[in-house]
């Protein structure tokens, strides 16, 4: 199981970097706000540095592959007790989990919601379509090895 946990790592790191490509230009246009992941992780690091959160960039994105790469952990477990063969169905299914998750934390976090946005329901969609990547990727990985 050990060497499953380093491999769901790795993938996760490499899932994250995809999904991150995909949203980087819809940060460069409408900013932090616009992909919610990424506003989630600079608010949890402005927390820990007492910093303002659109002045870590780099930290927030630093925990936002520290994540990708635990959440890879956590997938290779659960394909250890999964009856579903496919795992990139099951990595779709891990990817929309883990896009409810980020979207139960973004108000409580960072103190905007969904409802309302001023970008309307941008960070949802890029959110779930950049999640569903992640997820998607992730189990084509795995399922390689």
């Amino acid at each position: 199981m050990v060497v499953e946990s380093y491999i769901g790592f790795a993938a996760g790191l490499i899932s994250t970097a995809v999904m991150s490509l995909t949203e980087y230009p819809i940060w460069r246009k409408w900013g932090m706000i616009a992909v919610s992941e990424w506003h989630l992780n600079q608010a949890i690091m402005a927390h820990f540095l007492h910093r303002p959160p659109q002045d870590l960039h780099v930290p927030g994105l630093a925990l936002h592959f520290l994540h990708g790469g635990l959440a890879g952990v956590v997938f290779t477990l659960i394909l250890a007790v999964s009856t579903v063969h496919s795992t990139t169905i099951v990595g779709a299914a891990f990817g929309l989990v883990l896009w409810i998750i980020a979207i139960l934390l973004m108000k409580p976090v960072t103190g905007t919601g969904f409802r309302g946005h001023k970008l309307g329901s941008l960070p949802l969609i890029v959110s779930l379509i950049g999640h569903l990547i992640y997820g998607i990727l992730l189990g084509l990985l795995v399922g390689l090895i």
